[in-house]
């Protein structure tokens, strides 16, 4: 069930009713008719009222019936002047989703407000270029909380991929998930683990065929016998030598 809250009663999303309002009435034929330019007005007025409701319903397809009739009953009181109710559903909708940090986020911002008042008087500025100075604030204050949302849910990502925010590995995967055009974490830590197991694998193969190629010691009274009791630089002096080295 959605979190969004509801300012009346349920409402149906089919948009035929409103699109037919709209639309143009046709005037009764009068005389010849051109009934091919007929019909290809009618296509076009058709396509027009399409495109215009597309960005609409692809919005409403991505929500949950709830979410959407919600929104929709929202922009029906925004669009009707009644301001009050549509107040009323956006305070009560950000206490929702905010929770228990709905009061210190407004708060945050009541801060930022009285800050920049003050600031704008104790610098004799105008009351407008005061607004404007809240309104500038205001917005890096939002910018700063969503930046600090964005690295709260990507070190909860990394963590969840068993990394630790602060390491460099870590840092790396999020340095390749920015260069993907989907953003995705979890896709740039699938292709970088992929990466670090072939490159693996080939410095075993190198390992394996280097070890395979390296000749056999030298029968005794030859230069480079490796005599019983040898250390490990003995031995290795050896081999060199059988390589002529």
């Amino acid at each position: 069930m959605s979190e969004v809250g509801d300012i009346g009663a349920a409402e149906s999303l089919d948009f035929s009713a409103e699109i037919a309002a709209e639309a143009p009435q046709a005037d009764a034929p009068a005389g010849d008719v051109n009934w091919e330019e007929r019909y290809r007005a009618e296509v076009q007025d058709r396509i027009r009222e399409r495109e215009r409701y597309k960005p609409i319903k692809q919005v409403f397809d991505g929500m949950h019936p709830d979410d959407a009739q919600a929104v929709q009953q929202f922009a029906q009181a925004w669009a009707a002047g009644d301001q009050e109710a549509a107040i009323r559903w956006m305070v009560d909708n950000a206490r929702s989703l905010a929770g228990d940090n709905f009061s210190q986020y407004v708060q945050g911002q009541q801060q930022v407000v009285n800050d920049a008042v003050a600031q704008g008087q104790a610098a004799g500025l105008t009351p407008e270029a005061v607004q404007q100075l809240v309104q500038q604030q205001l917005a890096q204050y939002q910018e700063q909380q969503q930046i600090e949302q964005y690295t709260v849910e990507i070190d909860q990502t990394i963590r969840n991929l068993g990394l630790e925010p602060e390491t460099p590995f870590a840092h790396a995967v999020i340095l390749a998930a920015t260069n993907r055009d989907d953003l995705s974490l979890e896709a740039a830590y699938a292709e970088m683990e992929n990466q670090i197991l072939q490159q693996a694998q080939a410095i075993v193969e190198r390992r394996r065929s280097a070890g395979a190629a390296m000749p056999a010691a030298s029968p005794l009274g030859t230069a480079g016998v490796v005599s019983p009791g040898s250390s490990p630089r003995e031995r290795a002096m050896a081999r060199l030598q059988q390589n002529g080295l």
